[in-house]
């Protein structure tokens, strides 16, 4: 029977595990970092849009003065 074997298994050394430490640092921090910067951007102008909308909605309802006495939208009283 043919065996394949496609890596053979050597033990890493403390050097090589050091390497591919700074390696892996270098490599992912910046995209952790992008995306820490991403999310603060995106809580800043959901919070931004929200609050803007709620004002609307509140100054919508203080000016709007279309509703009679029950609260009933454009409701014409017969007098």
């Amino acid at each position: 029977m043919q065996q394949f074997q496609l890596k053979s298994v050597t033990p890493t050394t403390a050097p090589g595990k050091i390497a591919a430490l700074v390696f892996a640092i270098v490599f992912f921090l910046p995209i952790l970092a992008l995306a820490l910067i991403a999310v603060l951007v995106a809580l800043v102008v959901f919070s931004l849009l929200f609050c803007v909308g709620f004002v609307k909605i509140k100054l919508q309802s203080i000016t709007n003065r279309s509703r009679d006495n029950e609260g009933r939208k454009n409701v014409k009283v017969r007098k």
